[in-house]
């Protein structure tokens, strides 16, 4: 197991290996489990006597997370069962995996190189927003990269696209297991890490990636602590992007009669006050959004299962931003949002 740059999530204190089931720092006062090759780096899950530790759950930083820990744990386990058993990605329920299958399939010419070609994109509803983000992360080409959250799609992609190492880092163990899943039925597996940890406390020594990407997790976090910590991470020069979903005017409305995109009770788009800290966190950041006239009518749509192909979509969000930059203040009103910024 590879351990290179793993720190304590509450001291960053660097990690060695105590033994097949334990990480710990080097006095051996503080330590983490071991499960399935994933370290479970969550302050909560240390051993340790020393004083004070916190052990709240229901703290900010732990309360979702541990709530939310049994069914994302349990559906994780059986998503990585089937892709082991199926040994395929073509009829997976994830428009993301049966995409990222379908890359893996094709060589390195036939892809194009990452992000210039439009086949490493697969997202319908915030395909501006992908590609803006792609766009912003640039070649990875021998690159540390890291995605925060999810189940690895984007972090294994990376790896098709050039990455030297990815990590996924996510607060469920079942997620973790289905990017190894993922990673051992590309061939991948000897670059990709998953570790059980937080945004607002990565087990992560300074400046050791070079880009991180988080899909729809940055509004389960609490901001002012998490882009401190992405920025910490990374290295100087190093970018960071996210798509995310932002309360626009109409939010409340829409999804009492329509309901939410999906029906989360923890999932509270982005505002401007909690996207702030990010421009305190990095030296150069911006928003960028998206979907004003399309995205939630995109989302009702998709409920009736009418779903556009990339190429489709791609074409309807340049039409919206096309109309929405001829009227003013009308960007600003978009309810999907593209979060980059550069260390």
């Amino acid at each position: 197991m590879n351990i290179s740059g793993l720190v304590c999530p509450i001291t960053k204190r660097p990690l060695t290996a105590l033994s097949g089931d334990h990480l710990a720092v080097a006095d051996g006062t503080i330590s983490y489990p071991v499960k399935d090759d994933i370290p479970i780096l969550l302050g909560p899950e240390a051993v340790t006597e020393q004083a004070p530790w916190s052990r709240n759950l229901r703290a900010p930083q732990y309360d979702e997370a541990y709530k939310e820990m049994e069914f994302y744990n349990l559906a994780g386990y059986e998503h990585a069962k089937q892709i082991r058993e199926t040994g395929s990605l073509d009829t997976s329920d994830s428009a993301a995996l049966r995409h990222l299958g379908s890359i893996a399939k094709l060589s390195e010419a036939e892809r194009g190189p990452f992000p210039d070609s439009d086949l490493w994109y697969c997202e319908t509803i915030d395909v501006a927003a992908e590609r803006d983000c792609y766009r912003h992360i640039g070649s990875v080409r021998g690159k540390r990269v890291i995605q925060i959250g999810g189940k690895g799609s984007v972090a294994v992609l990376l790896l098709l696209a050039g990455a030297a190492e990815s990590i996924l880092l996510t607060p469920m163990h079942g997620e973790a297991s289905v990017a190894n899943a993922l990673a051992s039925l590309l061939g991948l597996e000897d670059r990709l890490r998953c570790i059980v940890g937080i945004a607002e406390e990565i087990p992560i020594e300074d400046s050791y990636l070079d880009v991180c990407y988080v899909g729809g997790c940055v509004h389960h976090m609490r901001t002012e602590i998490a882009f401190l910590e992405i920025a910490r991470i990374l290295k100087p020069g190093g970018k960071f992007a996210a798509i995310e979903p932002w309360r626009a005017p109409g939010y409340t409305w829409g999804t009492k009669i329509f309901g939410k995109r999906e029906p989360n009770a923890y999932c509270s788009p982005l505002d401007k006050a909690r996207v702030s800290p990010i421009f305190r966190a990095f030296s150069n950041a911006e928003c960028i959004q998206h979907g004003t006239l399309t995205r939630y009518p995109s989302i009702v749509a998709q409920k009736a299962g009418i779903v556009l192909s990339v190429p489709q979509a791609t074409w309807v969000a340049d039409i919206d931003d096309a109309i929405c930059n001829c009227i003013p203040f009308a960007r600003k009103l978009g309810s999907g949002v593209a979060l980059l910024a550069t260390k």
